[in-house]
């Protein structure tokens, strides 16, 4: 596992990354190292879309005082986010299926299932999906980029990715743009 760890630099703590990496191990075997944390199941309290999007939230805001999200996302091709800094949460993925580029800052990470991504803040980033599809585990902290995915998004009971929709129009960028700002989401 700590072979697939590709970023671990740009000035965050090793114990801090050591107690991050654990806490994300022991959640995924489904060991219960929080009192406040329970096995949640797909419903339409946590199970979210958006046009190539299926958000199955684990872990939320609530259930760690702000500190942990922890979200099973599925991505399809075009529903990539243009590069961006977040300047409040660093974000950890762990890739279960499918095959993603990540660019962050200056380095190139292929990512394929098994293999975990780091992507530090105030580092600017993106990420183009080169299969088919993605599915992968994502964690923030702190937790309050949730919030940013529920806004964007819709409950949903299915289980087919809503499709990638066109363009969005230039009123919706610029909605876009805004909501990203309140969350110190820079373009």
């Amino acid at each position: 596992f700590f072979s697939s760890i590709h970023r671990i630099n740009y000035s965050i703590h090793t114990c801090y990354y050591l107690q991050a990496v654990s806490m994300f191990i022991a959640l995924y075997k489904n060991i219960n190292i929080m009192t406040t944390i329970s096995t949640n199941t797909a419903t339409a309290s946590n199970r979210r879309a958006y046009p190539g999007a299926i958000i199955n939230t684990l872990v939320s805001a609530e259930q760690t005082n702000n500190s942990l999200f922890i979200a099973e996302f599925e991505f399809l091709p075009g529903s990539e986010p243009p590069r961006h800094v977040h300047t409040l949460e660093d974000e950890f993925i762990f890739m279960k299926e499918g095959e993603v580029t990540f660019f962050c800052g200056d380095d190139i990470i292929q990512a394929k299932p098994g293999d975990s991504v780091f992507l530090p803040k105030n580092i600017p980033h993106h990420f183009i999906i080169t299969s088919e599809s993605v599915k992968a585990l994502f964690v923030t902290t702190p937790a309050n980029f949730g919030e940013f995915f529920k806004m964007i998004s819709v409950p949903y009971e299915g289980t087919e990715i809503p499709e990638v929709q066109g363009p969005p129009t230039e009123e919706a960028i610029g909605q876009m743009v805004a909501l990203m700002a309140s969350f110190g989401i820079n373009l």
